[in-house]
């Protein structure tokens, strides 16, 4: 069972609570009776501490407790001797919002179900302490929120933003029960994560409700997808901001964000409800997975998945998930995982794992692109090698989808196997196509796929034998598409190959099991 997040359900909460925005009572460093709620800080004051092992014996949840049931500042409250004061003063629009008249469980009941559940502190300390500083002049007018694609990431767009933007984006997997960020090689079906995403605001104007000076309403979502290059089916995460912790409410208010600041947003992963989504995603996307069911393709080789992260003012529609990062400063994408080679296991010699993928269209509108110039929504696939030697990357493609998308005149560093060789290879789809990768720089071209998805899967053969222990190296395949670049003058357009996305496989080898709690570099 779940349990309520302190920081992102809780903590958030105490802030605007005591005019953090405003920076008043509680919201400067120093702090009233000196408890700040700048920061997360470490649940002490210099009149004790403010968790005991029960909620009533807990100060916290004894003054709000008091206030919730008709006491006022500052009525005294004991608690193991000590005099506290009923909190918060007055009546704070978030008190009522979240107390007063806030269906069950109300927020008092949700700081007792945490305390109850063991008092962990999950702040997400990694996340938080990759917030670039604050946005150095040239702000824009407004309100201007966005996700973070790289380190320092200002919102200026384009800009700076890498094409290989999954791997640079400020969104991280993290640990529940540590705050820590995490790259587990497997998500286990009792699993659960969080994924948390830095994100800012470039605008001149402080945003959010509760903002000092009440601004427009800031929204984030975050959505899972099957691992891809570009689009594939995905479902919504709920929102670490409900109080209600069995809620499936994927919208995550970010209460105050002030002109030129950072903030972190997080959503909950429980890796089961997830899979069951996506079984059910691609259940109804129709995609041919070469034979195997949605859920042979959910649980294989641990699934790796996809994250987007989205935000918007109250005024904005929300981005399309397929919307580039690279234009679209208001998505961030992380599509970066692990792939664990286990020496300690010997046989067969060679062995080769497969990781399941999908390729998709990215930018909607070229659908019907081929209708005035047919180049425009041709796909590439670029596949970049940078492996030990002797280890060998394959392609496998479900038979009815080779055929039916792809050219071998367009295939570059890339060979068909024969049907015998193709077997010893054990591909995960029942009947496969299946191609060499003959150079460290290969390129597939594809056409217009439309609201349609191409299934395939990416291996990699290795002899544990002749391995060694640490990085091994990385497969990259960055997926572009062909889209046109207006020039209003000439009243003309070019052809552009645009990234649209892409993923990252880190190749290690150890002795023995990854361990899946692995921090995140």
């Amino acid at each position: 069972m779940s349990t309520p997040s302190y920081y992102f359900t809780l903590f958030k909460k105490f802030q605007i609570l005591g005019h953090v925005p405003t920076g008043s009572y509680h919201g400067t460093t120093a702090g009233a009776g000196g408890l700040t709620l700048v920061t997360p800080g470490d649940f002490s004051t210099p009149k004790g501490a403010l968790f005991g092992a029960t909620p009533a014996t807990s100060p916290l949840w004894a003054v709000l407790n008091s206030r919730a049931t008709g006491n006022n500042y500052p009525t005294p409250v004991v608690v193991g001797g000590v005099s506290w004061k009923t909190m918060p003063i007055g009546s704070p629009p978030g008190w009522t919002e979240f107390q007063v008249t806030a269906p069950a469980p109300k927020l008092v009941t949700a700081l007792g179900d945490w305390i109850n559940a063991g008092k962990t502190n999950d702040t997400p300390s990694n996340a938080i302490a990759a917030m670039p500083s604050p946005v150095a002049g040239g702000l824009d007018a407004g309100v201007v929120p966005f996700v973070c694609s790289m380190p320092g990431d200002n919102g200026v767009r384009p800009g700076a933003v890498p094409s290989d933007f999954w791997e640079t984006s400020l969104i991280f997997p993290v640990d529940p029960m540590t705050g820590l960020s995490v790259n587990p090689s497997e998500l286990g079906a009792s699993s659960e994560y969080y994924l948390v995403a830095v994100v800012g605001n470039r605008g001149n104007a402080d945003g959010g409700r509760f903002a000092g000076t009440p601004g427009e309403t800031i929204e984030a979502a975050g959505w899972v997808m099957v691992w891809n290059s570009g689009m594939s089916p995905a479902v919504q995460l709920p929102a670490l901001s409900n109080l209600d912790v069995t809620s499936i409410s994927g919208t995550y208010e970010q209460y105050f964000l002030n002109a030129g600041r950072y903030d972190v947003v997080g959503f909950r992963l429980n890796v089961q409800d997830v899979f069951n989504g996506l079984v059910k995603a691609i259940g109804n996307s129709g995609v041919d997975l070469g034979g195997l069911t949605p859920t042979d393709w959910v649980h294989a080789q641990g699934a790796h998945l996809c994250a987007k992260v989205l935000i918007r003012t109250a005024s904005q529609s929300w981005p399309t998930l397929g919307t580039t990062p690279i234009m679209e400063r208001r998505i961030a994408q992380r599509n970066l995982a692990p792939f664990a080679i286990d020496l300690s296991v010997t046989d067969p010699d060679p062995m080769i794992h497969w990781a399941n993928f999908m390729v998709g269209d990215v930018i909607e509108f070229l659908s019907g692109a081929a209708h005035f110039d047919e180049e425009l929504g041709l796909h590439r696939l670029e596949l970049h090698v940078a492996l030990a030697a002797g280890m060998r990357v394959f392609l496998a493609v479900p038979v009815r989808s080779f055929r039916r998308w792809f050219d071998k005149s367009r295939l570059q560093g890339l060979e068909v196997v024969d049907d015998a060789t193709a077997r010893k290879l054990n591909p995960p789809f029942k009947e496969a196509v299946v191609l060499a990768v003959t150079k460290t720089d290969a390129l597939i071209g594809l056409p217009v796929l439309g609201k349609e998805f191409l299934a395939m899967s990416l291996g990699i053969q290795y002899s544990p034998k002749k391995l060694k222990a640490g990085r091994i190296g990385a497969v990259k395949l960055a997926q572009t598409t062909a889209a046109p670049k207006f020039d209003r003058q000439r009243r003309a357009y070019s052809i552009e190959q645009l990234p649209v996305g892409g993923f990252t496989l880190e190749v290690r080898a150890d002795l023995g099991r990854l361990d899946d709690s692995r921090p995140l570099k």
